[in-house]
C-alpha cells in the first residue's frame, strides 16, 4: 500500500496538470490581450512549482501516477468543453479563474502541510516551503484580483437590457 504522502502528491500533480493545460490554452487562444498576457506571467511559475512537485516526489519515490495525469489532462477538456474559457471574459471564463483560484488554494495547503512534514521527514528538507508558499499566495492574489474584476460584467444585469425583457 503506498504511503499517504505518495498518494498527496500525485493527487496534487493531477490537480498541477489541470492548472497548466488551462494556462497555455488561455495564453494561447483568449481572445483578450489582456488574459492571454495574464496567463504568460502566470504559466512559468505554475509550471515551476509543479517542476518542485515532482522533485519531492522524485525524493519520496512517488513518481507521477499516469492514470491521474491522463485524469488531470482529462479534466482540463472536459472543463474547456464546459467553460469555453479561451474565448472571452464572460462567465465561463469567470469559471476557469475561480477553478484555478481554487487549484492554488489547494496547492497553498499542500506546501503547509509539507512545511510541516518537512520538520520530521528527512527527504522533504531540502525544500524552501515558506518561499512556495508565498508565491502561492501571490498567484492566489494574481487570479483572484482578475477573477473578481469580471464581477460586474459577468452578474450585474445592466438594468436597461433587463427592463427590456
Amino acid at each position: 500500500m503506498p504511503e499517504p504522502l505518495a498518494i498527496y502528491l500525485k493527487d496534487h500533480l493531477g490537480g498541477a496538470q489541470v492548472a497548466l493545460n488551462l494556462l497555455e490554452a488561455m495564453g494561447d487562444e483568449h481572445e483578450d490581450e489582456r488574459y492571454r498576457e495574464f496567463a504568460k506571467r502566470l504559466l512559468p511559475e505554475i509550471q515551476a512549482d509543479d517542476k518542485t512537485l515532482r522533485s519531492i516526489a522524485k525524493a519520496i519515490d512517488a513518481e507521477p501516477d499516469g492514470i491521474k495525469n491522463a485524469g488531470g489532462w482529462l479534466l482540463e477538456k472536459v472543463a474547456r468543453l464546459k467553460l469555453g474559457h479561451t474565448k472571452s471574459a464572460g462567465f465561463e471564463f469567470f469559471e476557469s479563474l475561480e477553478m484555478l483560484s481554487l487549484g492554488i488554494a489547494g496547492k497553498q495547503s499542500l506546501w503547509k502541510a509539507l512545511r510541516i512534514a518537512s520538520n520530521e521527514d528527512h527527504r522533504l528538507r531540502e525544500y524552501d516551503f515558506d518561499l512556495l508558499l508565498r508565491r502561492a499566495e501571490d498567484q492566489f492574489e494574481l487570479v483572484e484580483q482578475e477573477r473578481l474584476r469580471l464581477v460586474p460584467r459577468v452578474f450585474v444585469v445592466n438594468s436597461e437590457s433587463h427592463a427590456k425583457r
